[in-house]
């Protein structure tokens, strides 16, 4: 279903102009042909055009009424709706920068993994929605305010690294990426926080999980690690995953949890997250619109000193 609005539907008005302007118009023709009967020179004429007849000029006035047309649409702020796939989000990607997400139980890395995985994400969602990025390890930092730029998002994702900063506040995490969605009420909070799960530092887990449910975010986790888990580099140290944390976390704020031991199953938690509903879409046409009654105008401008011009 195809709908148009207005934002200021009173300029409408001015398409009454147009009917008036065709009258006057054919009404100046008939006039300047009467003159042209009584002073014209038509032998001269004729040698000249070929022709004894006079030009209407409806090309400028076809150019005219455009020019009017589409200038007085813009002005309304005509926009068009159409009927197609939406979210009923915006979301925050949370990534975990700790230096676990470089284990090596998934190739090359968790934090590689989560990153690519993450990208495609964000190029799978309707562009009407607004997408943010944070990184977390010891502290928690916002790589891009929630924006709908795909490129700029994508971007603040590759850009991520492992922080100095060491342990992992998942809580201050989950308050910092919540905060960065609020003001946008135009549809519901959700955070999609990939991590292996390790709360190392910081305040109580509780706080962030209860500062979420108050603010009604919804929190997805993604927890990255194979059953076996995995290594770091130089090192033997095994790092695994915390299933009990991220579990209370989705579960105490209508989240989905997820564990992903490849980019398969990754893929596949990403794309169970896409909540799509059937939505109004707005495609605003006041720009557009500009640019069309301005090209016609500067058209009309070379007809009229050109082809159509006036002789002295």
């Amino acid at each position: 279903m195809v709908d148009i609005t207005f934002l200021n539907i009173q300029f409408l008005w001015v398409l009454f102009a147009i009917p008036i302007i065709i009258a006057l118009h054919f009404f100046m023709m008939r006039y300047t042909k009467k003159r042209a009967v009584l002073f014209a020179n038509f032998e001269a004429m004729k040698r000249v055009t070929g022709s004894y007849v006079l030009s209407k000029n409806i090309t400028l006035l076809i150019a005219r009424t455009l020019v009017i047309l589409f200038m007085a649409l813009s002005a309304a702020g005509m926009t068009l709706w159409t009927v197609g796939p939406g979210s009923e989000y915006n979301y925050v990607i949370a990534i975990d920068s700790s230096s676990s997400m470089l284990a090596n139980d998934l190739e090359p890395n968790r934090l590689e993994v989560a990153k690519e995985s993450s990208a495609a994400f964000v190029d799978s969602l309707n562009a009407d929605v607004n997408i943010g990025v944070s990184s977390f390890s010891g502290i928690a930092k916002i790589e891009t305010i929630p924006i709908r730029d795909k490129s700029s998002i994508k971007d603040a994702i590759s850009n991520i690294e492992i922080s100095s900063a060491g342990g992992t506040d998942i809580s201050q995490a989950i308050i910092t990426s919540v905060n960065s969605l609020l003001g946008q009420e135009d549809k519901q909070i959700s955070i999609i926080l990939l991590t292996d799960g390790q709360h190392t530092v910081g305040g109580p887990l509780e706080e962030g999980i209860g500062y979420a449910a108050e603010k009604r975010a919804v929190i997805h986790t993604i927890g990255i690690a194979t059953e076996k888990g995995g290594s770091f580099e130089l090192t033997e140290l095994l790092s695994t995953i915390d299933e009990e944390n991220l579990n209370r976390i989705s579960e105490n704020t209508g989240g989905k949890s997820y564990k992903v031991g490849d980019k398969t199953e990754m893929k596949a938690a990403f794309a169970d997250l896409i909540e799509l509903s059937e939505q109004n879409m707005p495609h605003q046409l006041r720009l557009p619109l500009l640019l069309i009654g301005l090209l016609l105008l500067f058209i009309e401008w070379i007809l009229l000193n050109t082809r159509f011009k006036t002789l002295p």
